[in-house]
């Protein structure tokens, strides 16, 4: 995994908002999961250990967004489409979309 300073501190941010359970998940996110087959355990799987993470600009509501790919725990390739915000709780991620 080749993966720049702040790719790899998004990566950080983006799996302790997991670990410790804050994060939205949309309804197109969702929407796109039962469409394509895949369960948490596959986004968990991507999470966990991703092929890439790269910075892809910044949402509607100018939060960054970034693109984290790799494979599901059946090998398939995805990406998840993810913007990390902050509340005043701290940082949280939201799911957007999944391919």
């Amino acid at each position: 995994m080749n993966m720049d300073a702040k790719a790899r501190k998004a990566l950080g941010v983006i799996q302790e908002c997991v670990a410790a359970k804050r994060y939205i998940v949309l309804p197109h996110f969702v929407q796109r999961m039962d469409r394509r087959g895949f369960f948490w355990a596959d986004v968990l799987a991507v999470i966990d250990s991703p092929g890439d993470v790269r910075h892809d600009g910044r949402d509607r509501f100018d939060r960054p967004k970034w693109i984290v790919s790799g494979e599901t725990i059946d090998g398939l390739g995805v990406e998840l489409v993810c913007t990390i915000d902050r509340d005043d709780r701290g940082n949280l991620t939201v799911f957007i979309t999944i391919y």
